[in-house]
């Protein structure tokens, strides 16, 4: 055993720090790999797949798709056809209630009005709603009325802070819902 120590000391001492600093690089490019390298290439594979999955989504809803409107009035019908009714306000305004439950926005009150002009194809109905809410949850909420309402535009956004330290926003929303009107 003493033969075998000597042996192992001396081929070691042979090895030199420069043999050393190479096994140390070695060694830190192997952990490299094992903790950084090698999830962000899994990552990416995954992302690849899901990118894959989508574009192929995409094109056989492209194939599915309704033929495009060719002529003007069918344009404008499609068009409108995007907008609820004015019928409908009152579901509309459920469901920006419920995307505002929700997202933890309360909407304690409201402040609507009516307009609609007789050229005009579609009507307005202006929404001013005072809120209370951080920022992310204000973001949300925004985000998911645009998406669950189309006909929805923001026209102002008001942001006061009361406290500095406040993570809350006294934010004032107005929109614009945009209805087609009844015939």
């Amino acid at each position: 055993m003493t033969r075998w120590r000597w042996e192992l000391l001396h081929r070691l001492r042979l090895v030199g720090l420069p043999g050393w600093l190479a096994a140390a690089l070695a060694l830190v490019c192997a952990l490299a790999w094992w903790t950084a390298l090698s999830p962000l290439l899994e990552e990416s594979d995954r992302l690849d797949t899901e990118s894959a999955a989508l574009e192929r989504h995409a094109r056989e809803r492209g194939s599915n798709a309704a033929p495009v409107a060719t002529t003007p009035q069918q344009q404008l019908a499609e068009f409108e056809r995007r907008f609820t009714g004015e019928k409908t306000l009152a579901e509309s305004l459920g469901r920006l209630q419920a995307v505002a439950q929700r997202q933890g926005v309360q909407l304690d009150q409201a402040e609507f009005k009516f307009s609609a002009d007789a050229k005009d194809p579609l009507a307005r109905y202006a929404i001013v709603l005072p809120i209370k809410a951080d920022y992310r949850a204000l973001r949300r909420f925004t985000r998911d009325a645009a998406h669950e309402l189309p006909g929805l535009a923001m026209e102002d956004v008001s942001l006061r802070r009361s406290d500095s330290q406040s993570p809350l926003l006294d934010a004032q929303l107005r929109f614009v819902l945009f209805v087609t009107k009844a015939h």
